[in-house]
């Protein structure tokens, strides 16, 4: 079975724009700013893309959530989504936090990017302290049952459960995947899920404090 995409592609994914994007995203304040928040999630896709048919379904979930949200980002109203705080009053004052269709409101798609980042930081913490042939799919699978798994509707559970049962090991994993070596990879992988749990937890308290956790 062939696990990954041609090897043209294994450069394509880069760790550390996606520490560097995550870094700037989140402001001594703890405001988040969307554009980076975004440019981190646009990186994350070709992680999951570069798994082929394994973990594509990720892909295209986040890659439709970030369309939407860019789509704000470049209308009209543009000014009101540079974060994600002042994205949340104005769909507020607006009454469009709910709104779904073919313009979904952007607090229901950065909410579901919510979901999935933090999928992908545990995801990533359990990869970094695992054994080198630890089965990365039941890592996977245990880690989508305690995040995504809620969020989903049944046939993408189901969808998710026959994906990850086909991931291959840690160090094939990272070998492949990735253009540093594999001890920088693990060094880089600490310091994501570092940078991305703050950045996670301000995006839930603001949520929170809106009473928009579970926008449908």
């Amino acid at each position: 079975m062939t696990f990954f995409e041609n090897d043209t592609d294994k450069q394509d994914f880069n760790l550390e724009i996606v520490l560097n994007s995550l870094n700037k995203s989140l402001e001594e304040d703890g405001t988040v700013v969307l554009e980076e928040y975004l440019r981190a999630f646009h990186e994350l896709c070709r992680f999951f893309k570069l798994t082929g048919r394994l973990l594509s379904f990720v892909a295209r979930d986040l890659e439709s959530k970030i369309k939407c949200v860019e789509c704000h980002l470049h209308s009209l109203n543009w000014r009101h989504y540079h974060t994600v705080e002042s994205m949340i009053n104005f769909e507020q004052t607006s009454g469009t936090t709910h709104q779904r269709g073919t313009h979904p409101s952007g607090c229901r798609m950065v909410l579901r990017l919510h979901w999935a980042l933090e999928f992908i930081l545990e995801f990533m913490d359990r990869i970094r302290v695992s054994g080198e042939e630890e089965r990365i799919s039941d890592i996977t699978w245990d880690v989508y049952r305690q995040t995504l798994y809620n969020h989903h509707p049944w046939a993408t559970r189901k969808l998710a459960q026959v994906a990850v049962y086909a991931l291959p090991s840690k160090k094939q994993l990272i070998e492949v995947m990735c253009k540093h070596d594999y001890g920088a990879v693990l060094d880089l992988l600490a310091q994501v899920v570092q940078a991305g749990r703050p950045v996670h937890e301000a995006t839930q308290r603001l949520f929170s404090s809106h009473d928009l956790l579970h926008i449908p």
